[in-house]
């Protein structure tokens, strides 16, 4: 107990900390989406996971994950429905860096759409971990 109040300023850093990514995962569970790695970006797709590249027309063009569909954020709607029959698949965003995809996953939950996943960081993430691209 005593080190406890030796280092209490440690201590309540690590509880805001604690407490903030905590509520960081209940955010993002209460917005409609959950966030997965580029390794499990990849077992998604190979389950027949829908791909959408919410990236610019050029970005895409650069160099995509193979499969995806460019959809700009406010042509979700437009998108999904064209989808009807496949509301059950899983659906992964891929946006670029600091680009807002709460909305996007919130629309195509209104839609009725199952799981939808975001891929952290992004293209990025998926270069960084040596994935494959399809131009």
């Amino acid at each position: 107990m005593a080190f406890v109040l030796a280092n209490i300023e440690l201590f309540a850093a690590f509880a805001v900390v604690a407490t903030l990514l905590g509520l960081t995962y209940a955010l993002e569970g209460a917005l409609g989406y959950q966030p997965v790695l580029p390794g499990e970006a990849v077992r998604l797709i190979n389950a027949g996971a829908a791909v959408l590249d919410l990236r610019a027309p050029a970005e895409f063009a650069a160099g995509h994950v193979n499969g995806a569909v460019n959809v700009a954020p406010d042509g979700i709607a437009e998108w999904a429905g064209k989808q009807r029959k496949a509301k059950s698949r899983a659906v992964l965003l891929i946006a670029a860096p600091r680009q807002p995809v709460f909305a996007a996953a919130r629309r195509l939950r209104a839609q009725g759409f199952g799981p939808v996943h975001v891929l952290k960081g992004g293209m990025r993430g998926w270069v960084a971990a040596q994935l494959p691209l399809a131009k």
